[in-house]
């Protein structure tokens, strides 16, 4: 029998990984289900020595393999770093279901959930640095324009209540919700004010997961923080569903985070070798052709 306290066995991982999903998909689809339950079954397929406090500590290390791979994760299992890499290799595995994925989609709400509260502290940093592939999370997550536009209104409200209660009716009466009213792609959602008067132009990044959940951030986004360092926030609004809060990052974001690659947009070269062997291929075939009178104008 396998000591307790070594990595667990890929009977062991599979069954493991396989609960936590299942679990997270039930929160995500909005169904109630018992981590009593799930953890009571699931130590029925581990080694008979792994404790009920081992199960927790596990998932606790699956939500970190989660939020490293860029993906949706339970919150009430806290990340804990120094996870196993065959979990990571597992989740990987299982994500490779179209079925799974759409599992994990979340569904926003009707209404925002209550007044946004501004929290004092930045999230920490993911658990453990790893190498390897990141998975499009914005194809699972709730990531869309519904629950976009939710975390949107939530900030203009919360700047709204903020000027009035520093005796700036006539500014709070002007902040704009440019996302909706002008379009996206200015680089902010919401343009506001300080209490002196200056614009502040307001990005709103929404999530109903918690605070160490990654984001997306386009490149003119990133561009219009680095040109207006003293006037751009991003607000990273999160727990929306529950009790919705957020942090801030002020200014030129851009050594503030860590940026991984998912998308690219792509031209052509037009001085691929390739190209230019095809190119030079074509005028000397277009040569013969024009040295042949017998031949009609460009035939072979």
């Amino acid at each position: 029998m396998a000591n307790p306290g070594a990595e667990w066995s890929d009977a062991e991982v599979r069954a493991t990984v396989g609960d936590y999903l299942a679990m997270l998909a039930a929160e995500a689809a909005g169904e109630p289900y018992s981590k009593t339950e799930h953890r009571r079954v699931l130590l029925t397929k581990l080694d008979p020595r792994r404790t009920r406090q081992a199960v927790e500590f596990k998932h606790a290390n699956v939500s970190a393999a989660m939020i490293e791979l860029g993906l949706p994760y339970i919150r009430g299992y806290k990340p804990r770093g120094n996870y196993q890499a065959a979990l990571a290799t597992e989740i990987r595995r299982r994500l490779r279901d179209p079925g799974m994925l759409t599992a994990l989609r979340f569904t926003a709400p009707a209404l925002p959930a209550g007044d946004l509260q501004r929290s004092t502290e930045l999230p920490p940093p993911p658990p453990r640095k790893r190498s390897g592939t990141h998975i499009d999370y914005g194809a699972i997550q709730e990531e869309n324009r519904r629950l976009g536009a939710l975390g949107e209104e939530l900030v203009v409200a919360f700047e709204q209540r903020q000027l009035r209660e520093a005796g700036r009716l006539d500014l709070a009466d002007r902040v704009q919700w440019v996302a909706r009213d002008d379009g996206d792609g200015l680089g902010h959602d919401v343009l506001s004010f300080d209490p002196a008067g200056c614009e502040r132009h307001i990005e709103v990044k929404t999530t109903r997961l918690g605070a160490q959940t990654p984001f997306y951030i386009s490149s003119a986004e990133l561009e219009f923080a680095r040109c207006h360092p003293q006037s751009f926030e991003l607000y990273r609004v999160y727990d929306v569903l529950d009790k919705p809060r957020f942090y801030v990052l002020e200014g030129d974001i851009g050594p503030a985070v860590q940026l991984v690659a998912t998308t690219y947009r792509a031209y052509v070269k037009s001085d691929r070798p390739e190209l230019a062997r095809d190119q030079k291929h074509l005028s000397a075939h277009r040569l013969t052709a024009d040295s042949h009178p017998d031949l009609p104008n460009g035939a072979t």
